[in-house]
């Protein structure tokens, strides 16, 4: 067998691949014809076997041809352990990237369910767990001072981070904080995202966990005001003592209605309970 050639057919069919595949090989030089016929065929030999089962070893891998074809210059016991310990640490963080796409898919199709499964306008008290929220300060909205622009990047920027640190946020929320609200604010003091506990690298806050007053309303943002007014005269009606501040989440948004008025929002306010 070792001293038998196989024409370049032939030899793809052992290999399992297309006659393209090793002529691209060839033509990149990563894996030659043992010589070239007078008549321009290639003819391969049994040995070249090993050499495409590393190849196609290493391409399983996600190993690009080019580094291939640099390994295949410099075997060594040493090189393969390098190259190898590389793609460790590549398949790793591939890991990481799809753990973190599982959890936003997830959360969105929490959402979406929730969002079907809820009354708007209703008012529940629900037990929420603490979370993690990378923040950013929304700008001055009073006397003239908003700039749309400084507002757009903020938001963008805190969207960008907490994406590449595992956010399952789909779209930024609002903080109202108590101190505002007290003051009868209720503009948005902060813009955040859910991010994993332990993430640093960002002004961060906690929603603390605990019992919430929930309203789930349905309306455009410009009307998310007056439903947070709604939801805390309602906590003090029932005579609840305010036990921190006003978080505001989208659970149906642009993405999912054409119409603002059809944007269904969840407002948590925490409380203590008698």
């Amino acid at each position: 067998m070792e001293n038998h050639y196989f024409k370049t057919a032939e030899f793809a069919a052992l290999c399992g691949v297309r006659k393209d595949t090793l002529l691209h090989y060839d033509h990149i030089g990563l894996l030659k014809p043992q010589w070239v016929g007078e008549n321009g065929y290639r003819y391969y030999a049994a040995q070249q076997l090993r050499t495409y089962d590393l190849i196609a070893a290493l391409r399983r891998l996600g190993t690009p041809l080019a580094e291939i074809r640099d390994y295949l210059t410099r075997r060594s016991p040493q090189a393969l352990l390098a190259l190898l310990e590389e793609k460790e640490a590549q398949l790793a963080e591939e890991r990481r990237r799809l753990e973190a796409v599982s959890r936003l898919l997830q959360t969105a199709m929490d959402t979406t369910r929730l969002a079907q499964q809820v009354q708007p306008g209703e008012i529940r008290l629900e037990e929420l767990p603490p979370a993690h929220c990378a923040v950013v300060e929304a700008p001055d909205f009073t006397g003239g001072k908003f700039e749309e622009a400084r507002y757009l990047l903020h938001i963008r920027q805190l969207l960008a981070w907490a994406r590449e640190h595992g956010t399952v946020s789909l779209a930024s929320g609002d903080i109202i904080c108590r101190e505002s609200m007290e003051k009868g604010d209720f503009m948005e003091d902060y813009y955040f995202c859910l991010v994993p506990p332990g993430t640093q690298g960002w002004p961060l806050r906690v929603r603390p966990g605990g019992t919430y007053a929930v309203l789930y309303h349905q309306g455009s943002y410009q009307s998310e005001y007056a439903a947070c007014r709604q939801l805390w005269e309602w906590v003090h009606a029932q005579g609840y003592p305010v036990d921190g501040d006003l978080y505001e989440e989208n659970l149906v948004d642009y993405t999912t209605s054409e119409d603002p008025r059809g944007y269904l929002l969840k407002l948590s306010l925490k409380i203590q309970l008698p």
